[in-house]
């Protein structure tokens, strides 16, 4: 059994053990031009649940909230603070991969692609593409939740922390972009 499929099988007996738990992500736009950070709220959210309706209400609980814009709180030309929140299916994301691409003209992109995803698991190896720009392109996996999030910190990194990971066991972990990272 190679290694994804030991990390799907301990996701899938976790998910057994605590019916059907799974990651239920909500993402903050910075409505107004800022983002709300504090105790509980920054850019991103991964809520561990048995349902999205529990996810739903768990967030609501955290500060997130919904129709921003027509209750008078958001700015009407950025939107809604707050997105719905989505199921982050680990299992799918592996199967089909996660591209991730380096333009031509940014230095070496194969070493800036090699140095920026090489520690994660290959699901396709990389190689240069051209569609209307030039660039090297691969897909990669994630082992769990937080590598995941850790990715998505890295990639986008707009608060401090910029992901934060609501375990149903009450146990929170903050992730913050990796210095020198993108």
């Amino acid at each position: 059994m190679g290694l994804s499929e030991r990390i799907a099988t301990v996701l899938n007996n976790k998910r057994k053990e605590g019916g059907n738990m799974a990651f239920y992500e909500y993402s903050q736009n910075n409505s107004g031009g800022h983002f709300e950070v504090n105790e509980k709220l920054c850019h991103r959210l991964f809520i561990e649940a048995d349902s999205y309706s529990e996810s739903e209400s768990i967030a609501e609980d955290l500060g997130v909230y919904f129709n921003g814009v027509d209750d008078g709180v958001d700015c009407g030309c950025c939107g809604d603070r707050w997105y719905s929140g989505n199921e982050v299916d680990l299992s799918e994301i592996n199967e089909n991969g996660y591209e991730v691409s380096v333009y031509d003209g940014l230095g070496d992109a194969e070493k800036v692609w090699r140095d920026g995803y090489g520690a994660y698991e290959i699901h396709t190896e990389p190689d240069w593409q051209k569609n209307i720009f030039r660039k090297f392109s691969g897909k990669i996996k994630f082992r769990d939740i937080e590598e995941y999030g850790q990715f998505l910190a890295d990639e986008y990194g707009w608060t401090t922390p910029d992901a934060r990971i609501f375990y149903k066991d009450g146990t929170v972990t903050e992730i913050n972009k990796r210095k020198g990272v993108r």
